[in-house]
């Protein structure tokens, strides 16, 4: 009894002193955080010759001017990364942003253009395919900066215009080819929330209170995606592709956007029998084969509209009947039997699993009944299936719309988690934060603070 109460006043004693320990070294980090600010403020000043006020200079045009015309440097770093939490004019931001990190901003005033290099130049004017850049608000270029602070400078380097396209929704996208992305790319944000947060459900990145990425601010994390894209593309793809280690952790394979191909693929990742193992074998050829004339058709009519998507492959049944002879008593109860929503239905699961329909947000609905869950990413690209298991330790069901998609959710999550008061990798699965750190995107989660960034935030 002794020996026992003695070890746990001894741990008792250890645990105190840890919690002081502890204490002691967040109050002299403060104080020191506190004191580098002063001094930063104070070099400011005298450069300036102003009053040493943070919010006088930071709201002041004339002063911000100067502030990226006379300092240079490290100097000019932290003299910008103190002052843009205080700014609130757009053209201020717009700027800080290009002289702190060499990232051109372009809103809907063409004279924001003149920046770009003439093919960024073209690409932008060019609006029929991406819409005309719209204004920023001075929070979403404030949530921008905070961001890229915590990114690479070599991956900010490959970015050659950041816009913002609509705001009455939230998203992003990186344009590119097959084989490259161009650097150009937008973050939308609705109008006065550009600080929301995440939510179940709202929208549809996640879907479960556990994943990774629920609770984030949706501006950050696009922020760091449409980045991650970038340095992807920028490499090949090299990161996402077809052979690539990172595609090992959830183990991915893909099927190509052929029909009959895709239909064969599908059968094999349903759980047990096919319709229950109630079909003939004649019955359930036809139901491949009206599969194969589905997957031929604009998938975009039949978006969200299971109704109408099994009201032709009823009318697709009845034609496979009628011109293959086959013998079939009652096609009306045939129809119903192979478009029912069972767990082990080819056509309901077909439908569900088009890019059209979103499938990679929803596992209850959309893998429901599935060995391996199967989609297609995008419209008229392949199909793909994962390791099932990998969704218990998500960062998002977004990530599995294809890999592409898994590369830059596990960038924005490595990079983006100190937004979320995170060390860097925190927030990013094992599997894919040990394959991030092998490629030497990252470093290792350390004992003590967060990760730092791979180079030197200042730019050469």
């Amino acid at each position: 009894m002794e020996k026992t109460t003695e070890k746990k006043k001894s741990s008792e004693n250890k645990s105190t002193d840890k919690k002081k320990t502890d204490t002691t070294n967040a109050a002299m980090n403060g104080q020191e955080a506190e004191a580098g600010q002063t001094s930063i403020l104070e070099t400011i000043a005298t450069q300036l010759g102003c009053e040493a006020n943070k919010k006088t200079i930071a709201g002041d045009s004339k002063l911000m001017g100067r502030v990226m015309s006379e300092l240079s440097g490290q100097t000019l770093n932290e003299a910008l990364d103190f002052l843009y939490d205080e700014v609130i004019d757009v053209d201020i931001l717009m700027n800080m942003i290009e002289s702190r990190f060499g990232v051109p901003v372009v809103d809907n005033r063409k004279s924001t253009w003149k920046k770009l290099d003439s093919a960024t130049y073209q690409f932008v004017s060019n609006t029929k395919d991406h819409g005309q850049p719209i204004a920023w608000s001075s929070a979403a270029l404030r949530e921008v900066y905070k961001v890229y602070i915590l990114l690479p400078q070599g991956d900010l380097d490959q970015i050659k215009c950041l816009m913002h396209l609509d705001d009455t929704e939230y998203g992003g996208a990186a344009w590119g080819n097959k084989n490259t992305t161009i650097g150009v790319y937008y973050v939308n944000y609705k109008k006065g929330k550009e600080t929301k947060k995440e939510t179940i459900f709202a929208p549809s990145h996640t879907d479960n209170f556990f994943d990774r990425r629920n609770n984030t601010i949706m501006l950050d994390m696009t922020t760091a995606h449409e980045l991650g894209h970038v340095v992807d593309g920028a490499a090949g793809w090299k990161y996402s592709r077809k052979g690539s280690a990172m595609r090992d952790v959830s183990k991915w394979k893909e099927t190509a956007n052929d029909p009959s191909t895709v239909v064969s693929a599908m059968e094999k990742s349903i759980n047990g029998t096919i319709y229950g193992g109630k079909l003939s074998d004649n019955e359930l050829e036809l139901a491949r084969k009206v599969g194969v004339r589905y997957l031929k058709r604009d998938q975009d009519s039949f978006a969200g509209k299971w109704s109408t998507a099994a009201a032709t492959m009823i009318s697709d049944l009845k034609a496979e009947i009628k011109s293959s002879k086959a013998k079939v008593s009652d096609a009306d109860k045939l129809g119903k039997s192979i478009t029912s929503k069972n767990g082990s239905s080819l056509l309901y699961h077909l439908w569900r699993g088009q890019a059209a329909n979103s499938s990679w947000y929803n596992h209850s609905d959309a893998m429901k009944g599935m060995k391996r869950p199967y989609h297609q990413g995008y419209k008229d690209q392949e199909w793909y299936t994962f390791d099932k298991s990998c969704w218990n330790d998500k960062i998002s069901c977004y990530q599995f719309r294809n890999p592409k998609e898994e590369f830059a959710e596990t960038y924005a999550s490595y990079h983006a988690a100190p937004t979320m008061g995170k060390k860097k990798g925190e927030n990013t699965p094992k599997g894919l934060l040990d394959w991030f750190i092998s490629e030497g995107l990252g470093d290792a989660i350390p004992e003590g603070g967060n990760a730092g960034v791979e180079e030197s935030s200042e730019r050469k």
